[in-house]
């Protein structure tokens, strides 16, 4: 009876676990709260509810609690020394969740890492990248790295370099790099002007510089656009580029 009565325990507080997750997730208290920290409350929430249950049933199995606390206490050591990593990754998240560095669906670099941020949870991080990798990422490391919110102010600076051969007319090639972006709306003039000029040289080189200001929406298009253009409009005007106009690889 005793053993039935457990495993009755069990199966209920599978039950009454998911109501206590799903009663928190409705209720004001996790309205008030940013996605983030609602999932952390539930991750929490529901290893606690479970511990619980597992005591419960141990308890009517007749297990004295004494001897459950004393083992507790010995398991909870090993496991701590153990897994030191595993609080560090539960303290980055408590830390993650207070300072909040960034929120769900930001784009963030961390470290050699970058995504769109798609869950916080007790210990792990997850990112989903632009070609729709998964990285998970322990909260111990995510707390230890520098962070890049790219996505946290809304615009961005948008930086294209380009080389240009020393028989070209370096007036004439700055003049053409504000053409090709004067007439486009998603330029954010009012940030600050466009700015082109000449920022080095080599052999046989000019390095030019266009920077321009937009909204963090825009960004990727825009970049792609004034690439594809470029190219064009120097050739139809007579300037020669020493080498391609970018490395459009990466991905923040």
């Amino acid at each position: 009876m005793k053993l039935f009565a457990a495993t009755i325990i069990l199966i209920i507080g599978r039950y009454i676990t998911k109501a206590v997750v799903s009663i928190f997730t409705k209720s004001k208290l996790a309205k008030k709260m940013n996605d983030s920290a609602v999932g952390f409350v539930k991750s929490t929430l529901s290893i606690v509810s479970k511990l619980i249950i597992v005591l419960t049933a141990a308890a009517v199995l007749g297990v004295p609690m004494s001897s459950i606390v004393a083992l507790l206490g010995s398991v909870g050591l090993a496991i701590g020394l153990a897994l030191q990593g595993g609080l560090s990754n539960f303290a980055g998240g408590i830390m993650l969740l207070v300072f909040k560095p960034f929120e769900l669906g930001d784009y963030i670099v961390c470290g050699t890492e970058e995504g769109t941020v798609k869950s916080i949870n007790v210990f792990y991080t997850t990112l989903v990248t632009p070609d729709s990798r998964r990285i998970v990422l322990p909260n111990s490391k995510v707390t230890d790295s520098a962070i890049t919110n790219v996505s946290v102010e809304g615009k961005r600076r948008l930086n294209i370099d380009v080389s240009i051969s020393t028989d070209s007319d370096i007036e004439k090639a700055l003049s053409l790099l504000t053409d090709v972006i004067a007439k486009d709306d998603r330029i954010n003039t009012a940030e600050k002007a466009p700015f082109a000029a000449v920022t080095g040289y080599g052999e046989g080189r000019y390095e030019l510089s266009l920077r321009v200001w937009c909204t963090t929406d825009d960004y990727w298009d825009l970049k792609f656009d004034i690439l594809r253009r470029l190219p064009a409009v120097f050739a139809e005007n007579g300037i020669s580029l020493a080498r391609p106009v970018l490395d459009v690889t990466s991905k923040s």
